[in-house]
């Protein structure tokens, strides 16, 4: 994505620091069922926090715009899918027999029955799309200042240079 800046050029952070935002976003579609990917969410969103917060990760406001599209379209649904989720977590009543009592039990399990389970991967990865909406605001800030920065420095060598 455009309008992204993640870290000085070739400098890593345990992993190149520019690939943050795309390993951020890569796991959101595998994180629901695959334990793995919801921690790397969660994981992602911190580093994304923490990258900002040391001044290595800076946006401009298009950049800013579309990252946070994404982390919304998340949020905005994160409620709904816990809620549809959520219903999955009580037995159904499907019958007395042990098949239909297993199907139940199995349900139950898929949606909240250990931590692999669909409701704790979502709030993993809610977790990391909050962090990653506090990353965004920071980069934003960051890219603001350094701008300002580059604004500053490059009036003050047109003054040196109109005054020779």
């Amino acid at each position: 994505m455009t309008g992204a800046h993640f870290g000085e050029p070739g400098v890593g952070t345990g992993g190149a620091a520019g690939d943050a935002g795309t390993d951020f976003f890569s796991n959101l579609g595998l994180g629901l069922t695959d334990h793995k990917a919801a921690e790397q969410v969660n994981a992602g969103g911190a580093r994304l926090k923490t990258l900002a917060q040391n001044g290595s990760f800076a946006v401009n406001e298009a950049g800013f715009q579309a990252y946070l599209n994404a982390c919304n379209f998340f949020l905005d649904g994160y409620n709904r899918m816990s809620r549809d989720v959520g219903f999955l977590a009580q037995a159904a009543g499907m019958g007395s027999s042990d098949y239909a009592r297993n199907v139940a039990d199995f349900n139950v399990k898929v949606a909240d029955g250990d931590a692999s389970s669909i409701l704790p991967n979502l709030d993993l990865m809610r977790q990391g799309i909050l962090q990653a909406r506090e990353a965004l605001t920071i980069a934003r800030k960051n890219y603001r200042e350094t701008e300002h920065a580059h604004s500053v420095s490059f009036a003050d060598l047109s003054k040196e240079t109109n005054g020779q």
